[in-house]
This record gives structure tokens, sequence and C-alpha cells, in this order.
């Protein structure tokens, strides 16, 4: 996931001298804004960036006297665990040894992956012989110029790719946590960010091999604030403690979907 970005060309309105009338200040009002909230998203780009890359992923986890469950996971830095210091914070690695069973993880989401990106570069390396795939990705697409009509598309695309494959797909998270983004800028990727999920969860629900699983709702009782103590120190993605909230309503639902396959006649009952 990359910090919010202003459309690339696109310039701030000039600042001018306002009427006294109130309609006639707000094209001035709006102009500088928009030039606040540039100025913010090129100071977001470029701050320090401490993880650059994701953590080698691919691993067998649990009892070795087990066949192992295949598990995929597809996406951008936040499937790939970006902002865990180690390997074992990870998503994949921490959702693999809740399940409390051997599995084979594959990891081929990559940070900065968009939608359209995961169909033409990490679809064709999925094995379709892997039990479950657990999907993240939306959040580029957000903070890029991406139009919501043209990401709910490509996620129908991708989702039917991969068909019929049981998916555990994951809501695109509160952006507004962030506080790498200054305000407004937080604001409105926070705002993006639910407009852009609503068409997501429409999309998801519209296949019947997919689970939704929200990533974005804090526990009761944890303030935003208090979620922002969970960010790693790029002030943009989870660290450990974020991931593993996560985790814990992920491997639920992986559980359910794992389950259900192996007791097919119990799921139908």
């Amino acid at each position: 996931m990359r910090p919010f970005v202003i459309p690339p060309g696109a310039t701030a309105p000039a600042w001018r001298p306002a009427a006294r009338t109130g309609l006639s200040a707000v094209p001035a009002l709006g102009g500088l804004c928009w030039a606040v909230v540039a100025w913010e998203a090129r100071r977001a780009r470029s701050g320090p960036r401490p993880y650059a890359e994701a953590h080698p992923g691919d691993a067998l986890v649990g009892p070795s006297d087990q066949a192992p469950v295949r598990i995929a996971w597809l996406g951008d830095s936040l499937a790939a665990g970006l902002g865990a210091d180690v390997v074992d914070d990870t998503p994949a690695h921490l959702v693999a040894r809740m399940l409390g069973r051997a599995v084979d993880i594959t990891v081929l989401a990559v940070p900065g992956a968009k939608v359209a990106q995961v169909i033409e570069v990490q679809v064709p390396r999925l094995d379709r012989g892997v039990d479950l795939v657990v999907v993240c990705v939306g959040a580029n697409d957000v903070a890029s110029p991406t139009p919501r009509q043209r990401y709910a598309a490509d996620l129908d695309a991708l989702l039917s790719a991969v068909a019929p494959t049981p998916t555990v797909v994951l809501s695109l998270p509160d952006m507004a946590v962030a506080d790498r983004l200054a305000e407004p800028l937080r604001t409105l990727a926070g705002l993006r960010s639910r407009w852009f999920e609503s068409a997501r969860a429409r999309v998801a629900s519209t296949h019947p091999h997919v689970t939704s699983v929200d990533i974005a709702s804090r526990p009761p009782g944890l303030s935003r604030r208090a979620a922002r103590s969970m960010l790693c120190t790029d002030r943009f993605h989870p660290g450990a403690n974020g991931y593993r909230l996560w985790a814990e309503r992920i491997a639920k639902a992986c559980d359910e979907r794992l389950e259900a396959a192996d007791h097919p006649v119990m799921a139908l009952a």
C-alpha cells in the first residue's frame, strides 16, 4: 500500500483574492484546500520508508506429520505483510499458525500492486491446485486516480479468474488511521476508501466462492488514536500487533472455508 497520491500532472488551482461575498470566496477556498492536499501528498510520498521490501513468505508451517493445506496470498503490501519486522508477524504466517494445522504458504503479493496488476502478474503464477486463496488488494487503487467503476470491474475479473477455488477477500483498510497522512488528506483518504469498500463488498457478494473479512473496523473500546499505536514505524502500514488483529479474523474465515471443503456434505446440510 502506497501513501495517498494526487493524480499525475494535476496542479493546484491558482489562489486569487476573493471578493467579500461568500459565494465568490468558495473557489478560492477550494483552490487553497487543493493546494494543501497536494502538498501533504507530496510530503507523505517523500517521507522515510523503513520498509522497502517484504519478507519472502513462502514456507511450510505447522506439524510435519500432516499433509498440508495449500494457501496462496495475492495482493499488495498488506497481503505481503510489509511493516512486520519478522516474517512470523506477517498475516500469512500468523494465520497459518492460528489454523493449528500444516499449511503450505505461497505469497505472490507484491507491494504497490493494484487489482489490475494482480490479474496481470500474480494470477498467472497461481497454482490451481491450492486449497484456498486469500486476496488483499485495493488500497493502491484508492490512493491513485483509479476510478471506482474500473476498480470494481477489475476486482470482479480477479475473483472470476480464481474461481472456483475457495477465496477469502479482505476489506479495504481504514485509511484514516494512517497518521503518515496529515489532515485534511487523511480524512479524504478515509472517505475514498469507504466509498471503494462499498463497491468491493458488492462485487464480492456476487461470487459464491468468496468470503469477505472486515479488517477496517476496530475492536470495541479501541479508539482510532489507539489503533495508530499499532502502525509500524512508517506510520502507514500495520505493525505486528495490527496484523495480529487482522489475522484473528482472517484465520476464522479461512478455517470455515477449509472445514467446508473437508466436509462438503455437512456444509450443504
